[in-house]
């Protein structure tokens, strides 16, 4: 009995997991643009603790199925597994630096807001430019990973893919500054 079918449905739930928590944090900067008072704000922030929860498993799953795949299946001689894992460390290590703080501040600012409107300091923590910015980023990432891996894209193909994400993400970041 071949372990890979097994391996290989660990690292797409994963994948799928790393996609649900990205999805909910776009959902909950949406949301708490939209809110009008602090309760709604404080309500959007509970389920941050899904993404607190979802986000390290889900990594988790996905990088020890896919080195096990690798090491057992296809080799390191493959660019979309090099490349697909450095953008999966690199989100792990961009989205805490670039996310983390700005989300504590929002966290901040909700803890110590009265009831009722949303006051200035808060909105400001919420509409904070680069944390709008950065959020659709991983998606992107993301994606440009699993098109790698299901092409299983030579070093060319990965680099297109890779330069279209990066051309993608700096629309995202141009269309998020007027917005």
């Amino acid at each position: 009995m071949t372990l890979y079918p097994y391996t290989l449905l660990m690292h797409i739930m994963g994948v799928i997991g790393l996609f649900i928590a990205i999805s909910l944090e776009m959902i909950i900067l949406s949301r708490l643009r939209a809110a009008k008072l602090t309760a709604q704000v404080h309500e959007w922030l509970t389920l941050g603790r899904v993404i607190d929860l979802l986000l390290p498993i889900s990594a988790a799953l996905i990088l020890i199925s896919g080195l096990v795949l690798t090491f057992s299946v296809w080799g390191w001689e493959h660019a979309w597994i090099e490349l697909s894992l450095g953008l999966l460390v690199l989100v792990g290590i961009l989205s805490p630096v670039i996310n983390g703080p700005r989300l504590k501040a929002i966290h901040a600012e909700a803890k110590t807001a009265p009831e009722g409107e949303i006051p200035a300091s808060l909105r400001k923590a919420i509409a904070n430019p680069v944390l709008r910015a950065y959020v659709p980023i991983p998606g992107l990432i993301a994606l440009g990973a699993v098109g790698m891996m299901v092409l299983k894209l030579d070093w060319l193909g990965s680099g297109i893919v890779l330069a279209l994400v990066l051309i993608a993400s700096l629309i995202i970041f141009a269309i998020s500054r007027k917005g």
